[in-house]
């Protein structure tokens, strides 16, 4: 006798159901409230009509699905055989019997602990002051003398910095192809290697004014602790491995085979004189030592260690790689096309973890200007 029917035969009503009823019985989530679930996701997908339409649907559908179920599918086939069901839900909600809609989201992500749970408070009982308000104790982070603050106010100095950067960057690049345009220069690479200089100018510019500001100037100097050389050098050859294998052998093949890659993608610009020797040299130096030292700087350290002093490092290394791969979409070029932004994006979680791994910023500077520098090497000699 399977446990289904074991279950059955403990009831009062000595009741056996037939296989529908059968997945409602037990602790919530039963077999069949997952069933229900999954379900509501595929008709969501079949009706919807683009990506935002569907995640909407989805989501209204989840949440009706476990009110639903919990509250009049689960206890209708329970009471049928006379089994009351454990009441589970208690840290949820105070009244278990009954789940609210406002309870379901804590629900879904883990009572509260989960990475989704961290930015908004799903559980309904939003407080206003823990929102915007200082924390109540500092983490105990390894690097960085931070001031207290509440989530809001620590978002709305990353989302001001990283909007800064990103129009800088766009700035240069505008007042770069005004230049060629007017002075109708013909060696593109040179042009581009003083522009590219100009933008990490500007954004180193930009963070020692916000570490100004905010009274902590030295905490440059805190980022670059040496680590435990053999380990890292382990890691970081482990780690660049990973990020090829990942953006090269997966990810470039499902977004070809989702999407399509763009003809004649480039990680960088084209080689248009590539033949001199100097010039190549000053492209290298800017792309696989400049362009990692000043972006880790940004992202792997002041997001990072700003985020780590109101979220957990897992939420932390999602949200600083998303941050780190928008930073090189390029709308100009192609507004729907965000094949560099994923490839980004996935060296972002990579670069996170080694950072928070080691405690240094060396390390991901590292796997930063071995990516780099190999693009470069099949850009420009290959």
């Amino acid at each position: 006798m399977n446990q289904d029917f074991q279950l059955v035969s403990q009831g009062e009503n000595q009741e056996i159901l037939g296989p529908f009823g059968r997945l409602f019985i037990g602790d919530f989530p039963t077999k069949g409230t997952l069933c229900i679930i999954v379900l509501s996701i595929l008709v969501s997908y079949w009706i919807s009509g683009g990506l935002l339409s569907f995640l909407l649907l989805s989501i209204l559908s989840i949440y009706s699905a476990i009110y639903f179920c919990y509250n009049y599918i689960e206890p209708h086939f329970n009471l049928r055989i006379g089994v009351e069901r454990e009441k589970k839900l208690s840290r949820i909600t105070k009244d278990p019997d009954h789940l609210a809609m406002g309870d379901i989201g804590r629900l879904l992500h883990g009572y509260g602990k989960s990475v989704t749970g961290q930015v908004w408070d799903l559980s309904g009982e939003i407080h206003l002051r823990e929102l915007f308000g200082n924390s109540s104790k500092q983490k105990d982070l390894s690097i960085g003398n931070w001031e207290l603050e509440s989530k809001f106010k620590t978002w709305l100095k990353i989302s001001l910095t990283w909007v800064a950067i990103f129009v800088a960057k766009y700035f240069v690049l505008f007042g770069t192809g005004i230049l060629i345009w007017a002075l109708d220069i013909q060696s593109i690479d040179l042009v581009a290697w003083v522009s590219a200089n100009v933008q990490y100018l500007i954004f180193i510019i930009i963070l020692v004014i916000i570490l100004y500001l905010e009274n902590n100037i030295e905490y440059i100097s805190n980022l670059f602790i040496v680590p435990d050389i053999k380990k890292s050098a382990l890691l970081v050859i482990l780690v660049s491995i990973l990020d090829f294998i990942l953006v090269f052998l997966v990810y470039t093949w499902l977004y070809d085979q989702i999407i399509g890659l763009p003809p004649g993608e480039a990680f960088f610009f084209e080689a248009s004189s590539a033949n001199d020797p100097l010039i190549l040299l000053l492209l290298f130096i800017c792309l696989a030592i400049a362009a990692p030292l000043v972006e880790e700087l940004f992202f792997r350290g002041y997001f990072l260690d700003k985020l780590r002093n109101v979220h957990s490092d897992t939420f932390v290394i999602i949200s600083t790689g998303i941050l780190f791969g928008f930073l090189h979409w390029e709308p100009i070029f192609g507004f729907w096309d965000f094949y560099q932004t994923g490839a980004a994006t996935i060296g972002g979680f990579l670069y996170a973890w080694l950072r928070i791994k080691t405690g240094s910023l060396w390390p991901s500077i590292a796997c930063h200007s071995i990516w780099n520098g190999t693009i470069f090497l099949f850009t420009f000699l290959i």
